[in-house]
């Protein structure tokens, strides 16, 4: 990687207060001897300077594995270099932003040089032989140890509360509250009391947890314990972080797509919280602002939660390119050289953003703000309308010392939209099918390469914001912890769904025999409640209230229709619950006619049940059906 220091940039850095060398306004020939001992040690470390020219230039970029190494870093001894970043979070990698002034951009009125570009091949999804059932997938996001961590720190919080009556929970029982509420996403009745009330009670949720333990344990949910919070904290949400690392460590262990969106995601909330955001134009413009890196696929790899001037950013990058190309400088450190393509919009994108991601060999592109780019020469929207639909016109820009250049296009449809890239603009245009209002009927339009690369590659981030929606969990609370924790568990189950189509279509499995996000999430959400209850669905609602002593009025004689004794059915649940291991307890069901066994091929007759599946199974010497259905 190439760099060039102006006298004043090597003055500054040798000015006494970063280095050993001390230097003066009266020895002007020491300070060019001190300026040539720092050239020669950039030289050292990055290469040629620019300027110099290279015999061995060439666009294809291909490198070999030495070239791939990370730089190692300067001794301690050596000349500090203030425009070197290191995270905290990574490895210990020199790094060097070169940035240019707006005014040193030149813009020339003809196309970008084209690369020709070769990418190396991403890393590969390893499939299953088997596809995993969804409680598989969600557990890789929220292991065993959360589910204890959520159990224990809402003991802590209860004691710390001083709670009346208060009864310990468990992991188990902080997985019927988990998949309560993914449940009440899918069925999404207006009022969470409504799920317990007669009139639209749900068996599955009223029969495995009490409106008021359900109440109780939402009150005292917590992942972590208040009193280790530090004084001086700056991260506005440490109640939540825990919970967002576990789903973090899994992201980090997918492999990432060859094509990368990054935009912004809103989690509803209207409540009162110094980072609440408000965005015009989204779906909910209230609420938390989330920054996601997604495939095209919608799968999540990386986030950010916006929470101000305390974003956990690194403030020399956020000063360099802003907050929005910080960002995406934190989300590229996981991914590696000429192997991706990264999309975003005009809240990320800068003329020395664009040039940064080249020099490191990640192609990227996106909308753009004319104004972040010095004013290129483009042609306004009244003049490309009257050249007709499909217009663009393409700049090329490049600043003094730079050796890639930056390419503006802009192309006219309904309106004029600008993109930049440091990679393609026009290449490969292509023709495409639009409405025109005035003639009513389709008109073919010319779309320039990069326009069709952006819409393919650039909705990875709506696409999942989008399955969100969908089943979103509702709580109406004033407490945004409870809305992000929700929002959490939302995440994971699109995530594990997404991952479960990526294997589906691996297997070539039917459509028809593929769980849509619906089927995902009540399996799902029905697996976490039986893997912590300890009776059968099935249970009467109780009475709630003292008996009345008042003698009930005599009802008038009714004519009772004639109706049959309906066939008793067993509830079969699904194979990952009766394969839990979990208090399964045989049990007879003291009826005088007995049940089919529904261990196949069994063919017999049984008065035994298992107490918590629901289904009869034969438990008797010579048929051990009931070992058999309850073994892996």
């Amino acid at each position: 990687m190439s760099c060039k220091l102006t006298n004043e940039q090597l003055l500054d850095m040798l000015d006494g207060m970063n280095s050993d060398i001390e230097l003066s306004d009266e020895e002007d020939d020491e300070d060019i001897d001190d300026i040539a001992i720092a050239n020669e040690l950039v030289e050292s470390v990055y290469g040629t300077v620019d300027g110099e020219e290279d015999d061995n230039e060439d666009d294809v970029d291909i490198f070999t594995p030495d070239q791939l190494l990370p730089i190692q870093t300067l001794p301690t001894d050596e000349v500090s270099m203030p425009n070197i970043v290191t995270h905290t979070n990574t490895p210990p990698v020199l790094k060097k932003f070169t940035t240019f002034a707006k005014s040193s951009i030149k813009w020339l009125c003809k196309p970008m040089k084209q690369k020709n570009i070769i990418l190396r091949n991403v890393e590969q999804t390893e499939f299953p032989n088997t596809i995993p059932s969804p409680i598989s997938y969600f557990m890789k996001y929220f292991t065993e140890e959360a589910f204890n961590e959520m159990a224990m720190y809402t003991n802590i919080y209860a004691e710390q509360k001083l709670t009346n009556k208060w009864v310990q929970t468990t992991s188990a029982e902080m997985k019927v509250f988990v998949g309560i509420h993914l449940m009440m996403g899918v069925l999404n009745l207006p009022r969470v009391r409504m799920y317990w009330q007669k009139e639209f009670r749900i068996d599955i949720i009223a029969n495995n947890m009490t409106r008021n333990r359900f109440f109780e344990l939402r009150t005292h949910f917590h992942v972590m314990n208040n009193e280790e919070i530090p004084q001086r904290n700056t991260d506005k949400f440490i109640k939540v972080r825990p919970l967002y690392n576990h789903m973090k460590n899994r992201f980090y262990q997918l492999p990432i797509e060859q094509n990368i969106s990054i935009d912004e995601q809103m989690v509803p909330f209207k409540g009162k919280l110094a980072p609440k955001q408000y965005m015009r134009g989204k779906p909910h413009p209230w609420g938390i602002k989330i920054f996601l890196m997604c495939g095209s696929s919608g799968l999540v790899y990386d986030f950010i939660m916006f929470q101000g001037s305390s974003t956990e950013l690194d403030p020399v990058v956020q000063n360099l390119f802003g907050q929005g190309g910080a960002v995406v400088m934190q989300f590229i450190e996981r991914l590696e050289r000429n192997r991706h393509y990264v999309y975003f919009d005009n809240y990320f994108t800068s003329y020395n953003l664009l040039s940064v991601l080249a020099d490191r060999y990640i192609y990227a592109a996106g909308t753009v703000r004319v104004n972040r780019f010095a004013n290129p020469p483009l042609l306004t929207d009244k003049c490309l309308s009257k050249m007709g639909r499909g217009t663009s016109y393409e700049v090329s820009g490049i600043a003094e010392g730079q050796k890639s250049q930056i390419g503006l296009i802009k192309w006219f449809d309904n309106k004029g939209v600008v993109l930049g890239s440091n990679f393609i603009t026009s290449g490969e245009p292509e023709t495409i099918k639009r409405w025109d209002k005035k003639h009513k009927q389709f008109v073919d339009v010319e779309r320039p390469e990069v326009i069709g690369l952006y819409n393919k590659s650039m909705g990875g981030v709506d696409v999942h914001d989008q399955l969100v929606s969908f089943y979103r969990t509702f709580i109406k609370s004033r407490k945004w912890t409870l809305r992000l924790i929700a929002h959490a568990f939302d995440m994971a189950t699109v995530n594990s769904w997404l991952e479960y189509k990526k294997h589906t279509n691996h297997c070539n499995i039917l459509i028809r025999n593929t769980m849509d996000l619906l089927a995902f999430k009540e399996r799902l959400a029905t697996t976490l409640i039986s893997l912590g209850r300890t009776k059968s669905f099935i249970t009467p609602p109780k009475k709630r209230g003292r008996p009345s002593t008042s003698p009930s009025p005599t009802p008038e004689p009714e004519v009772q229709p004639v109706r049959t004794k309906p066939r008793s059915v067993d509830s079969t649940p699904y194979e990952e619950t009766i394969k839990d291991g979990l208090d399964h307890m045989p049990t007879f069901d003291n009826k005088l006619n007995s049940s089919r066994c529904k261990n196949s091929p069994c063919k017999f007759k049984t008065n035994v049940y298992c107490d918590k599946c629901n289904i009869h199974l034969c438990f008797v010497p010579g048929r051990e059906c009931y070992r058999q259905k309850h073994r892996k």
